[in-house]
């Protein structure tokens, strides 16, 4: 089969009954064209004769690239998917990767950022500018802390997603999935000021809330580099980005007793595996804690 017909169908699968993003869709798509690029001038074969023999070769190849043992299980991942369906749809028996364990990887603890840094950074008024971007750059950290967003989560953000009369915001996540979030009552005040901006600036502009000074929908790199321009005058934490936020949500109402579940709901995660990751950092700071403040601790 060739290259240009296996692909364009694997991802219209994807795309459609597993409502997989464009930024995921177009991972997997390069994922798939440098595995069988490769079996095509390394090993003479198709994607559909491939054995685990290549895939193991592919994996050292990769690896020698200097691609991280993390990334190289995503490349997994990416080729189980595809051969799973290759399954369904009888392009082939057996996956080649079928006995082929994922490489070993350390687990990376993420710190989330102290409340006090972040307390700090909001009573700030100092910190944020009188204007269109002040107000918006405000409201974005409060969203992304304050309702534990995924960055493409906030992008998408509307206006009429949020119901003022309930405290509660509609979001879509992952594969198209919808949440309620209740939102924190102190965010209204910056929601309004930040509103009044738009509305002189922009009014009727975008169904977007969030909008560059041109009026557009917010980029990636444009959140990602307001987050990191405030946090490096706020915290001594090492990773300063959109994420660190939503770690520190998640960090913060769990060791404030909520509910790992309900964390997990609140989140959008798909399995509690997946909001189990934010325990290991929240019992490092525990362990923290109790180390500076028991007598016998240090």
């Amino acid at each position: 089969m060739k290259k240009t017909d296996y692909i364009p169908q694997f991802l219209t699968y994807l795309q459609t009954e597993k409502r997989f993003s464009g930024h995921t869709l177009l991972a997997y798509k390069k994922e798939l064209e440098r595995w069988s690029d490769y079996l095509a001038t390394e090993a003479e074969v198709s994607v559909f004769q491939a054995n685990i023999q290549h895939a193991k070769r592919f994996v050292i190849w990769r690896s020698r690239q200097g691609i991280t043992p993390r990334s190289v299980n995503r490349m997994l991942s990416t080729l189980r998917s595809f051969y799973k369906w290759g399954i369904r749809e009888g392009f082939i028996s057996q996956s080649p990767l079928e006995y082929m364990r994922s490489l070993k990887t350390p687990k990376k603890v993420v710190m989330s950022v102290p409340r006090e840094d972040l307390n700090a950074l909001f009573s700030d008024a100092g910190r944020f500018e009188d204007d269109f971007v002040g107000s918006r750059d405000q409201l974005m950290l409060l969203l992304l802390y304050g309702l534990g967003l995924r960055k493409s989560e906030l992008i998408s953000l509307r206006p009429t997603d949020f119901d003022w009369s309930r405290h509660t915001v509609r979001v879509i996540g992952k594969r198209n999935k919808e949440r309620q979030i209740p939102i924190p009552k102190s965010i209204s005040s910056y929601f309004d000021l930040y509103m009044k901006h738009r509305n002189q600036l922009f009014p009727n502009k975008a169904l977007e809330l969030l909008l560059t000074l041109k009026g557009k929908k917010l980029y990636p790199q444009l959140v990602y580099n307001r987050v990191l321009f405030y946090l490096k005058g706020t915290t001594t934490v090492v990773d300063k980005n959109p994420h660190t936020l939503r770690h520190s949500y998640a960090t913060h109402l769990l060791n404030a007793g909520v509910d790992i579940n309900t964390v997990k709901e609140l989140l959008g995660h798909e399995s509690l595996s997946s909001t189990q990751v934010y325990t290991t950092s929240t019992f490092e700071e525990l362990v923290k804690v109790y180390n500076q403040a028991h007598p016998k601790g240090s």
